[in-house]
């Protein structure tokens, strides 16, 4: 009988040695487990972050002739939606240069030429008239915030000189055409006219 006991005791023993085993694997195997999500998170967050924080792409670098009545007249390098007046602060215009002749707020074309006019121009001089980027393209569109009263009248049906001239009144007035709607702001243009017209427009 004591014999007996011994025996049932080591059993006892045994039971509660394969329980505590079990006990303990259980929480390793959670603490692994455990490990292994926040591994994970950290991976996940790490990743975000290295992609929130990849750099943006380049901008497109855009280049234009600068002449005329300027101190440093020559081939400027600017980021894409660059204005005119950033050129002018580059090129520094003389004291007789006529700047109200000169559209500020507008967005620079890549290879065109500035030319900035003395006192006394109103017009790009014949010589420079070739260099200037074209208002009307290739398709035979005229660029509305760019092109010249000659250019408008020349090239829109039913548009003449005094409408042109409006034209660029109203751009100069009121900042670029943000779209080619917009012109029947301009006094005399109307719906049949825009009509007429908005085929053979574009802005840019």
């Amino acid at each position: 009988m004591h014999f007996d006991k011994r025996i049932l005791a080591g059993f006892v023993i045994i039971l509660i040695l394969v329980f505590a085993a079990g006990v303990k694997y259980a929480e390793i195997k959670h603490d692994r487990s455990a490990a292994a999500e926040d591994l994970q998170l950290s991976i996940t967050q790490e990743e975000d972050v290295a992609e929130q924080t990849t750099p943006e792409e380049e901008e497109t670098e855009i280049k234009a002739y600068i002449t005329g009545a300027v101190k440093n007249p020559g081939v400027y390098s600017f980021s894409a939606g660059a204005r005119i007046y950033e050129a002018l602060e580059m090129a520094c215009p003389l004291e007789n240069a006529e700047l109200k002749y000169v559209e500020m707020a507008r967005v620079i074309e890549d290879e065109e030429t500035i030319y900035i006019p003395a006192q006394g121009e109103t017009e790009v001089p014949q010589d420079y008239q070739f260099l200037s980027a074209s208002a009307v393209d290739k398709s035979g569109k005229v660029n509305i915030n760019k092109a010249t009263a000659e250019e408008l009248s020349s090239n829109l049906n039913g548009i003449g000189p005094t409408l042109a001239q409006r034209i660029i009144d109203y751009r100069e007035s009121n900042g670029a055409f943000k779209n080619i709607e917009e012109i029947k702001n301009v006094s005399g243009i109307g719906d049949k006219r825009y009509a007429d017209i908005k085929e053979m427009i574009v802005v840019k």
